[in-house]
């Protein structure tokens, strides 16, 4: 795919995949922060989303928030490959990979049925 698209369709992939890393981390720091003030105790010095190890007070909020970016960009990952898993379908003669819309296989040349599959 990179081959016919060439380092333009490669710009265009890193710059898509920043935003979707940009967006999904200020989605879940907003996520962590609005669980900060729904679950502050003001009773306690360092609030529910620390915890104290041999004296040193330890902010989880950042690894909260780490753990919903991946599960963001793993999900948008999933999408992604499954709609372009879809674009395409088996050839029944050479098992190769051919656009869906396709009525005749481009390596073998068989004639394919509309069915799709």
């Amino acid at each position: 795919m990179l081959a016919r698209g060439g380092i333009a369709l490669l710009a265009v992939v890193f710059a898509l995949a920043t935003a979707a890393v940009s967006i999904a981390s200020a989605l879940a720091g907003q996520v962590v922060s609005v669980l900060q003030q729904r679950l502050y105790d003001p009773e306690s010095e360092s609030g529910l989303l620390r915890f104290t190890v041999f004296g040193t007070d330890v902010d989880y909020a950042l690894v909260l928030q780490s753990a919903i970016v991946l599960a963001l960009i793993a999900v948008a990952l999933f999408v992604f490959w499954r709609i372009t898993r879809d674009a395409s379908r088996i050839c029944p003669e050479c098992r190769s990979a051919i656009p869906r819309e396709a009525s005749v296989c481009r390596y073998c040349t068989a004639e394919l049925a509309d069915s799709g599959n």
